[in-house]
C-alpha cells in the first residue's frame, strides 16, 4: 500500500497509526469471525438442543447480546480517550478483550457442569462485547484524525483491512481444523485451541498497541486547553443528530457484514450440496478479496465522493442480494464463488466509505465519545442482532435466500439517509471542527 511509502509527516504519522494502532482491530474481528465459525461446534455444547437450529439460535442470542454490551463499552472508553487519549484507552480496550477471549479456552461445557456452562459462556461474552465498544471505535477515530483530506478514505479504510484480516485468520484457523481433524475433535479440543490462538493474538497486540503515537488532533486540543472534561456529555447534548446518523450507517453496515461474512457458512452449511469444510474455506477466501480490496473502494470514495460509493452499494444490495443468495445456495462451487464475489463488491463499496464517512460526522474535541457510542448503538441494535434475524427468517421460510429479505428492507431504509448525508472527504480536520464551532 502507498501509505507504507509516507513522504509527509502526516503520511508517516498515518503508517504508524495503520501499523500500531490497528493490530487490536485484528483481534477483535478474530474473536467475532471465530464465533459465528463455531457456532456448529460451540452451540451444541453450551446450549444443547435435540434441533440444532435452536442451540444456533441462542448461540446466536448470546453474541447479539454481547453486542449491546458494545454500547456501554463505547461510552466508557470514548469518554477515557477524548480525556486521556485514544492510546490509553486502546491499551485498556485490548487487554479486557484478550483476558476473557484466552479464558474462554478453559470453560466446562455444559455436559460437565449444567447450566453453569451457559451462564460462564455468556458472561466471558458480555466482558468482551464491553471491552469491544472501544476498539473499532478508537482505531477509526486514530485513522481519520492521523490521515490528511483527500486520504482520509483509503486511510481509514485499512481499518477494515486489518479486521479482515481477523477474519481471515479466524476463517481459515477453524477450515483448517475442520478439514484436518475429526468432528470430535472439534468439540474436544479444536475450539479450545482456536480461543488459546486468540489470547495470543491479544497479547502480540497489546505490545504493539504500546507503540502507537498519540493523535496530533488530541495533542493539540491538550495544549490549547479545548478539552472537555465530560466529553460524553457534550457529544449528548451538542450532537445528538450527528450521533444518530453514525449508529444508522454503523448499524446499516453491521447488518451487511455480519450476513455476508459472518453468516454465509452457516447458510451453506445448511445445504448437503455444501460441506462444512468447502463452505469455510469460501469464506475464506472471501474474506480474504475483502481485506485486500477494501481500502481501494475507500480511496475511490476520496476520488468520487463517499455519498455516491456508499449509495451504489445500497442500491446493488437491493437488487442483487437475493438472486445472489440463491446461486450460492442452489448451484455449483464455482457458481457459489461468483455470487459471493457479488455480494462482496457491494459490500466493499459500503465498508470501504463509511469508516472516514462516520469519523467525519464529528468534531475533534468529542469525537472518540460521539463516535463510540453512535458506532457501537448502531452495530449492537441493528448489526449485532442481523445473524440471529438471519437464522430465523431461514428457519421461518425454510429457505437461506430469506436472509436476503434482510438485506433488502435495510438498504431500502438506508437509501434516503445515505442521499442526504454531508460529503466531507475534502475538508481538513481544522475546516471540519470549524464547522461544528460554528454550529
Amino acid at each position: 500500500m502507498s501509505i507504507l511509502r509516507a513522504s509527509t509527516p502526516a503520511d508517516r504519522r498515518a503508517r504508524s497509526a495503520v501499523i500500531y494502532g490497528s493490530a487490536g482491530t485484528v483481534v477483535e474481528w478474530f474473536d467475532y469471525g471465530l464465533y459465528l465459525y463455531l457456532v456448529p461446534v460451540m452451540a451444541p455444547l453450551f446450549f444443547p438442543s435435540d434441533e440444532a437450529i435452536v442451540s444456533a439460535i441462542a448461540s446466536l442470542g448470546v453474541f447479539a447480546a454481547g453486542s449491546i454490551m458494545r454500547i456501554a463499552g463505547g461510552a466508557f472508553f470514548g469518554s477515557l480517550g477524548d480525556r486521556l487519549g485514544c492510546k490509553k484507552a486502546l491499551v485498556l480496550c485490548i487487554t479486557m478483550m484478550t483476558v476473557p477471549l484466552a479464558l474462554t479456552a478453559f470453560l466446562p461445557v455444559y455436559a460437565v457442569v449444567g447450566i453453569a456452562a451457559p451462564l460462564l459462556f455468556t458472561a466471558m461474552r458480555l466482558l468482551q462485547g464491553f471491552s469491544a465498544g472501544g476498539e473499532y471505535s478508537g482505531t477509526i477515530v486514530q485513522l481519520v484524525e492521523q490521515a490528511r483530506a483527500g486520504r482520509r478514505g483509503f486511510v481509514a479504510s485499512t481499518a477494515v483491512f486489518t479486521s479482515g484480516i481477523g477474519i481471515i485468520l479466524a476463517s481459515a484457523l477453524v477450515a483448517s481444523l475442520t478439514t484436518w481433524t475429526s468432528a470430535d475433535f472439534m468439540s474436544d479440543w479444536g475450539w479450545r485451541i482456536c480461543c488459546l490462538v486468540g489470547g495470543a493474538l491479544g497479547l502480540f497486540a497489546f505490545v504493539m498497541r504500546r507503540k502507537m503515537p498519540e493523535t496530533e488532533e488530541f495533542l493539540e486540543g491538550e495544549r490549547e486547553g479545548d478539552i472537555p472534561k465530560q466529553p460524553l456529555r457534550y457529544a449528548l447534548t451538542h450532537l445528538p443528530k450527528q450521533v444518530i446518523i453514525a449508529a444508522l450507517l454503523a448499524g446499516y453496515g453491521g447488518i451487511l457484514y455480519y450476513v455476508v461474512l459472518g453468516f454465509v457458512p452457516t447458510i451453506l452449511d445448511s445445504f448437503r450440496e455444501v460441506q462444512s469444510d468447502e463452505a469455510l474455506w469460501v469464506t475464506t477466501g472471501m474474506a480474504l478479496v475483502y481485506a485486500i480490496a477494501t481500502p481501494a473502494f475507500g480511496a475511490l470514495s476520496d476520488r468520487y465522493g463517499r455519498k455516491r460509493t456508499l449509495m451504489a452499494g445500497a442500491i446493488g444490495f437491493v437488487f442483487l442480494s437475493a438472486p445472489m443468495l440463491w446461486l450460492m445456495t442452489s448451484q455449483g462451487l464455482i457458481i457459489i464463488i461468483l455470487g459471493g464475489l457479488v455480494l462482496l463488491v457491494m459490500l466493499m463499496l459500503y465498508t470501504g466509505p463509511v469508516v472516514a464517512a462516520i469519523g467525519e460526522e464529528f468534531p475533534s474535541k468529542a469525537r472518540y465519545s460521539a463516535l463510540a457510542v453512535g458506532y457501537n448503538l448502531g452495530s449492537a441494535v441493528l448489526g449485532g442482532p442481523a445473524p440471529l434475524v438471519a437464522a430465523l427468517l431461514i428457519d421461518w421460510f425454510d429457505t437461506p435466500v430469506a436472509a436476503s429479505f434482510l438485506l433488502i428492507i435495510a438498504s431500502v431504509i438506508a437509501i434516503p439517509l445515505l442521499w442526504r448525508m454531508k460529503d466531507r472527504r475534502d475538508m481538513t480536520m481544522e475546516q471540519i471542527n470549524a464547522e461544528f464551532d460554528r454550529g
